[in-house]
């Protein structure tokens, strides 16, 4: 141990000596505090971390730099072979990585203190987000910093200069992130998650850390100390194997390669949550689309919905179970039917306390026959698990939006609508009335639209229940309920309230230039903002708006005209949510797919490729396009305003057009049952 504690101290001296090396180290210190000042109003509390990819580039060529220093004094040595027959041999090889990983490690000690304090801002979840930081800074920046000293002292031993260099060049680029895309600016995410650029539904999530990380810098490391060991073994020269300690060195090299493979096998799989929900994507994506093209024979409703009481379970992952209580009044003795996405399992059911097994489960809807008049309880859990294109579910997040029927929505609704034949929408479900709803969480603290605050327990009435989690603050602003990622919330608290002017604005502006009656439109205020991880840009829920973060996460100076600017580049779709997605199911794939685009035709005048749109749509095969009556109807229409020829004219028919497709969908019906209860705030 002695021997161990003179060379240790002896290599801390020549790594501290290297004062020209330790110089652009401290540097990074620098680089992480400016940038972070800079970039602190702009970027989520985790986003500055997760995005210092050139810190990470600099720190591994610094410890190529060191190692290869380090190998050179040896060459230079003139009591070489000498040293290296010291009984003392492998202590001293042993120093020289514990000296190093002892630098990485103070250096990763000192940016895990700037960060955490950064992060908490001196809050109390201190060290909550000590536990997310100190894994992944030790990770993510000492481990590979101690795999490239590691790496760079061994080929350099081993290899003339000419040939050492390229190598190790050649390494740093496969380890580094411009592997990825060299013209993107976006490699800077790639050294920290799974996907090669990272993944903006991770904003939210803080630092990620999982088994593939984990495995990919633990196989390198080991991968490296066996070359290490190989190497002092060849350099120390043949006789050395005859020794016991080169043999039981021999064959910890051995043993390292064997067990970085497993650890390589583990890190090539997908961990990241980012990559699995893409990966889910895909595979839901083509299922979706085919339940979109299912018919829904009849709209049907027994009883009014009185009380939703959730208990939402504390399990693990993307699981999703819950207990459900449901009160409905006025209930005659005909069928009572359910809407529940189809990947949702009845675990078990009782109808006023009693065990009721003869329900039918047809789809997406729950079938219970029934003898009872005036008032119900029924009583469901629920397990199973959701796309992550219609709700967002894991250990630390949660996105369940109140439109879609991840809760049990008395009626029979269509859930899913298609859009042409590449993709689909999640059903609206804006026209249900206002109920009283009691959520309650196992699975840790969440926000809900109930109320601002942000606990387990929540009681309010609402359309619909919104459960969220993750990193979000939540708060009351002059009357608006406002979520939004911290640094988000922090940026636009100040002029939050102008997004429902814009809104009923452009509502208005769209009314009057489709000649709709006062009554076919309401201009309630969304009293609730959510700026959520959203699968889509919009979602308006009568007095609730979400919308999808990610534009909202560069911010010009002046944040006024910004968020007008953001506002502007989503009013197609705030329109189309307003007046097309009121809850009614129609069978109609061509207003969805080009409502956006029919609005911008009728203000411009301009057909721009529609017609090479329509062509492409028709000369694809037969039996995968969805051709319902109302497309055809819609296509006989598309056609003439492709043959006309003056803008004038062009207008006039693209009008009309959205006419058809608001006024067909009922928009009045759906939206004067609601206008009195929303008078009382204009």
């Amino acid at each position: 141990m002695e021997v161990f504690k003179r060379m240790f101290t002896l290599e801390i001296k020549l790594f501290v000596k290297r004062y020209y090396l330790i110089i652009p180290l401290l540097l990074t210190f620098f680089y992480m505090f400016y940038g972070y000042y800079v970039m602190q109003d702009g970027l989520d509390r985790f986003s500055f971390i997760r995005t210092s990819g050139f810190v990470m580039m600099v720190l591994t060529m610094l410890a190529m730099c060191y190692g290869v220093i380090n190998a050179r004094q040896e060459k230079n040595e003139k009591f070489d072979e000498l040293i290296n027959t010291l009984p003392a041999f492998w202590i001293r090889q042993i120093s020289k990585v514990f000296a190093w990983s002892f630098c990485s490690f103070v250096y990763c000690i000192i940016l895990i203190m700037l960060c955490t304090g950064w992060i908490a801002n001196g809050g109390n979840e201190l060290w909550k987000y000590a536990l997310q930081v100190i894994p992944y800074i030790c990770v993510n920046f000492g481990i590979p910093m101690i795999s490239t000293w590691i790496i760079a002292y061994s080929i350099e031993k081993i290899f003339k200069p000419i040939i050492g260099w390229p190598l190790l060049l050649l390494i740093w680029y496969v380890i580094s992130p411009f592997k990825n895309n060299l013209d993107s600016t976006l490699i800077i995410l790639s050294q920290f998650v799974e996907e090669p650029h990272g993944n903006q539904s991770l904003v939210h999530y803080g630092l990620e850390m999982n088994m593939g990380l984990l495995s990919r810098k633990l196989w390198l490391l080991m991968f490296s100390m066996s070359g290490y060991i190989f190497v002092n073994l060849f350099s120390s020269g043949t006789t050395t194997f005859k020794n016991a300690k080169a043999k039981i060195a021999g064959v910890t090299a051995i043993l390292l390669i064997i067990g970085s493979v497993p650890l390589a096998v583990v890190s090539s799989k997908p961990h990241s949550q980012g990559v699995i929900w893409n990966l889910n994507n895909r595979r839901w994506r083509g299922e979706l689309l085919e339940q979109a093209k299912e018919k829904l024979e009849s709209e049907y409703s027994n009883g009014q919905m009185k009380l939703l009481h959730l208990e939402i379970g504390d399990s693990k992952g993307d699981l999703l179970e819950y207990y459900a209580k449901i009160n409905i009044d006025n209930v005659t003795k005909d069928s009572i039917i359910f809407t529940l996405y189809r990947s949702l399992d009845v675990i078990d059911l009782k109808v006023n306390g009693l065990e009721y097994s003869k329900y039918i489960r047809d789809g997406d809807w729950i079938i219970l026959e029934n003898n009872i008049e005036g008032e119900v309880e029924i009583e469901i859990n629920v397990s199973g698990r959701l796309p992550y294109l219609l709700g967002e579910v894991t250990d630390r997040t949660m996105l369940l939006m109140p439109d879609f029927p991840w809760y049990p929505v008395l009626g029979k609704h269509k859930t899913i609508l298609p859009v042409l034949t590449v993709d689909f929408l999640p059903n609206s479900l804006a026209r249900e009335k206002p109920y009283e709803i009691i959520v309650k969480s196992y699975r840790g603290n969440i926000i809900t639209n109930l109320s601002c605050d942000s606990g387990t327990e929540f009681n309010g009435q609402a359309t619909g229940p919104a459960v969220i989690q993750g990193d979000y603050k939540s708060g009351n602003i002059e009357g608006i309920h406002f979520v939004a990622p911290p640094s988000i919330y922090d940026f636009y608290k100040e002029s939050i309230n102008k997004i429902p002017s814009l809104f009923i604005e452009y509502k208005r502006d769209f009314k009057d230039s489709l000649g709709i009656e006062e009554s076919y439109c309401s201009y309630n205020k969304y009293n609730q903002v959510f700026l959520v991880n959203l699968s889509k840009s919009v979602c308006i829920n009568q007095d609730a708006v979400y919308l999808n973060y990610s534009s909202w996460l560069s911010a010009s100076p002046d944040i006024a005209d910004d968020i007008r600017i953001i506002c502007e580049s989503l009013r197609p779709i705030v329109l189309m949510e307003c007046f097309w997605r009121t809850g009614l199911y129609m069978e109609s794939s061509i207003a969805p797919a080009l409502f956006h685009t029919m609005i911008e035709i009728a203000e411009t005048g301009e057909k721009g490729d529609l017609e090479e749109y329509f062509i492409q749509w028709w000369e694809e095969d037969d039996e995968k396009q969805i051709v319902w009556e109302n497309d055809l109807n819609d296509v006989y229409e598309i056609e003439r305003l492709i043959k006309a020829e003056s803008k004038e004219e062009i207008s006039k028919i693209a009008y009309e057009i959205l006419r058809k497709w608001v006024t067909v969908n009922n928009l009045g019906d759906s939206i004067d049952s609601l206008s009195s209860s929303f008078k009382s705030e204009e």
